[in-house]
């Protein structure tokens, strides 16, 4: 049977869920059906780089500047080396365009945009213009959920019969077999305290993450409770660090909210951790990775009603639902999680029960080989386009 031949192209693949999801899909697709290639427009960023260890086949720095004229000759050349047969882009809006329009002058017959946001901090809208004019040249949009699709429909103005809905998934393994002797030497590391409470939280340094609603309640909860031992946990980096550190000295927190930057240990810290937060703004935020690893990990979780996270999170059932960047509601999650044991071990079990029927990286990935099939078997249409068997 002949290989199905696939083209990723990203800007870089630095640490963040779009980018674990890249990761796993690729390491994942069955080698005696695919071939794929990586074409980083930028450098390759830590996540890429792991793809690299892997043995994946890639090519770094197409782009050589952000007006550089000579970017599609390059990628035009590099697509008609390999011959894809499928042009994937995630949402990188370089790798959208450039992605898109180098295989339709390379002939390409398919092309894929794999969504991974809700609008931007600054718009509504995820797309520009050129994004959308595209976007008739594109044979499948790739959605994390039905709320998700909803909004590519009716605010992007995607064709609803492109969007293709698969949800994220995780290695649900990986919170199975850690090592408690690991745990404890960590524990140790960070200055935690057998008695002490963990909250911790796993995203970006970024606006839309709305760290500062973690510090504002981390500063009402010592101030109401000094001894319990609270300790916060910020997993992450960005542009926002300096922001954060100066917030965190002026309310008086450094003993209490510590910053550790990227890390490569996230099961290892969840075990030691009470309950992740993620009090997002209303913008971006689509379907977390970090919610589902929590919930496989057993630890409670506390988020905003943002994007797809009311598909993952039953308030009060599989968690904690709050209002967008609200310090005062998520004080007050927290507190509850902190007070009723029973029925927040009864949430953690019906969460870690969802997570592992529904959103694993196996189901995943079937569902993207199930998406390539199709696109893989179809005919092209009228101006490259196609129609997608369902």
């Amino acid at each position: 049977m002949r290989k199905i031949r696939i083209a990723f192209v990203a800007s870089t693949l630095d640490v963040g869920g779009a980018e674990n999801v890249l990761f796993n899909l690729i390491t994942r697709l069955p080698g005696d059906r695919y071939e794929t290639e990586v074409l980083f427009l930028k450098a390759p960023g830590t996540v890429g780089q792991r793809l690299i260890h892997r043995g994946v086949s890639h090519t770094d720095s197409i782009q050589r500047g952000r007006t550089d004229p000579s970017v599609l000759t390059r990628l035009v050349s590099h697509l008609r080396s390999f011959s894809p047969q499928i042009l994937f882009s995630i949402d990188h809006h370089n790798a959208m365009f450039w992605g898109r329009l180098a295989s339709l002058v390379s002939r390409v017959p398919r092309r894929v945009v794999a969504s991974h946001s809700t609008g931007r901090m600054e718009s509504r809208r995820s797309y520009t213009r050129l994004d959308r004019l595209l976007m008739r040249y594109t044979d499948a949009v790739v959605a994390l959920s039905s709320a998700h699709a909803a909004y590519l429909e009716s605010v992007e103005g995607v064709d609803p019969r492109k969007i293709v809905v698969i949800e994220n998934g995780i290695d649900t393994g990986l919170y199975d077999g850690v090592d408690e002797e690991v745990v404890t030497n960590l524990r140790g590391q960070l200055g935690i305290d057998a008695g002490d409470r963990v909250v911790v939280m796993v995203a970006s340094l970024r606006p839309e993450k709305a760290h500062e609603a973690l510090l504002e309640a981390a500063k009402t909860l010592v101030a109401e409770r000094p001894d319990t031992g609270l300790k916060f946990l910020v997993v992450g980096e960005g542009p926002r660090r300096g922001m954060i550190e100066t917030l965190r000295s002026r309310l008086g927190l450094e003993n209490h909210v510590f910053l550790l930057g990227e890390r490569e240990d996230i099961p290892e810290i969840l075990r030691l951790s009470d309950i992740l937060v993620l009090p997002s703004h209303a913008a971006v935020e689509t379907l977390p990775l970090a919610i589902l690893e929590a919930m496989a990990a057993g630890v409670s979780v506390v988020a905003s009603a943002v994007g797809s996270v009311p598909d993952i999170i039953e308030d009060g059932r599989t968690g904690k639902l709050i209002a967008p960047a609200d310090a005062v509601g998520l004080s007050k999650a927290i507190c509850h999680i902190f007070d009723k044991r029973e029925e927040t071990q009864q949430i953690i079990n019906k969460a870690r029960e969802t997570v592992r029927t529904r959103y694993t990286v196996e189901r995943m990935v079937t569902g993207y080989e199930e998406l390539f099939e199709r696109l893989a078997d179809a005919r092209t249409g009228s101006h490259g386009q196609s129609r997608i068997p369902r």
